[in-house]
């Protein structure tokens, strides 16, 4: 029987899997179904379609998916097209080890626990549009921030990079440092935290494809990822049954680090630039809430970058700063030593288009 990592993107492919959980309502016309295939690879299949709601779901048992293809996106791994897949309940199929990533020739999908090199890995993006909202297709959106990196096999402390000046050469040279990085790690899996709409990785890609050839980065700078594979937490929650990575972390005894405004003297109070925030929609309790956001952030990364403000201790905002966009890099570390993403199926970026 064929595995999740022979599927093509073209020809649909005939694979079994069990199904382990369907996230959202199977009987909408689009679900999600967090499966293992044979070689104990965990990945997600999106189905479209009538044949999203054919199948009375249990979870625990196999089904054979006929007409899978790879997706073109970097947060799905398989797709099983409207009209063009079924699905049907099978036996349980005998099972088969994940095989070395020696000894498979070009694989574009492998475990989180085969690859040799672990980089758990942050990227903070700068917002430059009037509209403040980000959009990772377009790259005139966006600049990168921070990009920061953590091996996850070795001791060590993490590398952070963080803009120091508001001109774009300042992004160029900060990219350059993360492409002579990365060249030294080609075949290494990339481990970042899915959240919300916005891919890291794809934001990373699309500023490097933006800064290429520009007088600081080599033409093609952006190939530099397509040598690597990607994972991420999308699914860890959902396998658990549990409602945010941060239960998860909570059941494993994994300390997060939530970094607080109220750590660093920066000169201002939260409660200045918050004033006029809609608390409620946001995870803060009030205006003066120490927790920093992705929000607080894209305020507080002007003020270092551009606005001139007296008041303002830059050095310990450069220390907040760089605090807030390297914090989830211990939580990725400590799921990996945990064994929690051991067997997440990490797509190759070549066979990806950043949207």
């Amino acid at each position: 029987m064929n595995t999740s990592r022979e599927v093509t993107a073209d020809g649909g492919s005939e694979i079994p899997l069990r199904v382990d959980h369907v996230a959202g309502d199977p009987a909408e016309p689009m679900a999600t179904v967090c499966c293992t295939d044979i070689e104990r690879t965990e990945l997600r299949v999106v189905i479209r379609g009538q044949s999203a709601a054919d199948p009375a779901w249990e979870t625990g048992e196999w089904y054979r998916f006929d007409g899978v293809v790879r997706s073109r996106s970097l947060g799905t791994h398989l797709l099983l097209p409207s009209g063009d897949g079924t699905v049907e309940r099978i036996d349980p199929p005998e099972e088969r080890a994940h095989p070395p990533m020696a000894e498979v020739d070009a694989p574009w999908l492998v475990q989180l626990g085969a690859s040799d090199n672990r980089i758990a890995m942050t990227v903070q993006p700068r917002s430059t549009g009037a509209s403040k909202r980000i959009r990772v297709g377009d790259p005139e959106t966006f600049e990168i921030g921070a990009v920061c990196f953590a091996h996850c096999d070795q001791p060590g402390d993490a590398t952070v990079y963080h803009r120091e000046d508001p001109e774009t050469r300042d992004e160029q040279l900060l990219l350059e440092h993360v492409v002579e990085d990365l060249s030294q790690a080609e075949g290494a899996t990339l481990l970042t935290r899915s959240g919300g709409t916005q891919s890291p990785l794809g934001l990373l890609s699309q500023r490097l494809a933006r800064a290429s050839g520009g007088g600081v980065l080599a033409a093609g700078a952006e190939e530099v990822l397509h040598g690597c594979f990607h994972a991420t937490t999308a699914g860890v929650a959902a396998r658990s049954e549990l409602d945010t990575l941060g239960e998860v972390a909570h059941q494993l005894d994994i300390e997060v680090d939530t970094v607080l405004l109220s750590d660093y003297d920066i000169g201002i109070d939260p409660a200045d630039w918050r004033e006029n925030w809609a608390i409620d929609s946001t995870p803060l309790s009030d205006v003066a809430d120490p927790r920093m956001t992705d929000r607080d952030y894209t305020v507080l990364v002007e003020q270092y970058l551009g606005v001139e403000n007296e008041s303002v201790d830059s050095a310990q905002l450069a220390r907040c700063l760089k605090a807030y966009a390297s914090a989830d890099l211990a939580l990725l570390r400590e799921l990996v030593a945990h064994g929690t993403m051991d067997r997440v199926g990490c797509p190759k970026l070549s066979e990806r288009v950043c949207k």
